[in-house]
């Protein structure tokens, strides 16, 4: 009996070393798998951020856009052209962060022109107790299906930019997120003045 009560406990002891064994063994091929998946997320970022820094032709691209929308807003909404004359002084001399929060306060005018006298938004806002906000604006303008899901979240996201600009001293960004910000703010300002405007007005403009 005290054979076998020794024999059980050394095979409890056998088994119980072994599983310390494997578990650190996977846990050391975790750490190893996790170390390489970052390595790899990391040379994905430098291969974006080197392909920006090398690629004049954003810089043209983001240029040419908002001096198109600056021409086309003259005659639409003066406001929003001076704001867009603004946004384009702010890029051209490197402050990105700033161009894309004049962007996204020219959204949320539109967005606010076009909901401004909308029954539906204020009742809303009314039963759901919302705010009278960006947020809420591009929520709504999302539950009236004139923007999809994946819109609404790159709106949300240069908001965040918006947001970050006010209440953070010298913001400076990644290369990347400014790039990202940018393209989907201006796409946001075309998107949003084709709700807001009859396409008479905008022919130019979308084309």
């Amino acid at each position: 009996m005290v054979s076998n009560n020794k024999n059980i406990i050394q095979y409890i002891s056998l088994t119980a070393v072994i599983a310390l064994f494997i578990a650190m063994y996977l846990y050391i091929e975790n750490e190893r798998k996790m170390k390489k998946i970052l390595e790899l997320e990391e040379d994905k970022l430098k291969l974006i951020l080197d392909s920006l820094k090398q690629n004049p032709n954003l810089s043209l691209e983001v240029k040419k856009q908002l001096e198109k929308l600056i021409t086309e807003f003259e005659n639409i909404d003066i406001k929003v052209s001076n704001e867009l004359a603004q946004a384009l002084q702010l890029f051209q001399i490197g402050q990105t962060e700033n161009a894309i929060e004049d962007l996204v306060k020219i959204i949320e005018h539109l967005l606010r022109t076009h909901y401004q006298n909308s029954p539906e938004y204020k009742k809303w806002l009314k039963e759901n107790k919302k705010k009278y906000d960006l947020h809420n604006l591009l929520t709504f303008c999302k539950t009236d299906k004139k923007i999809d899901d994946i819109e609404y979240q790159f709106y949300i996201a240069i908001k965040t930019i918006r947001n970050k600009e006010d209440h953070t001293l010298d913001l400076k960004l990644d290369d990347y997120i400014n790039a990202s910000g940018l393209i989907a703010a201006i796409g946001g300002v075309f998107k949003i003045a084709s709700i807001v405007y009859p396409k008479k007005q905008l022919v130019e403009l979308l084309n």
